[in-house]
């Protein structure tokens, strides 16, 4: 059976490896926010480059009298 200084130094383990894993998933929330942001601003990027070239070749089209092409 358990006595009391047993629970007590089980305690102290748990309560240890507890706040070592709130560091660590903090540390891996901090990383994926970083990563998040980063991606959000290629695909930004990627989508306005995208719009303006659509844009421009829509412009061709109509200047020759192309039919847009259909996908």
């Amino acid at each position: 059976m358990l006595t009391k200084t047993d629970l007590s130094q089980i305690s102290k383990i748990v309560n240890t490896s507890e706040k070592r894993l709130d560091f660590k998933i903090d540390k891996l929330d901090k990383k994926i926010n970083k990563i998040d942001k980063k991606l959000d601003y290629i695909i930004n990027f990627l989508d306005r480059d995208y719009l303006k070239l659509l844009h421009r070749v829509e412009v061709i089209e109509e200047h020759l009298h192309i039919k847009p092409a259909s996908f």
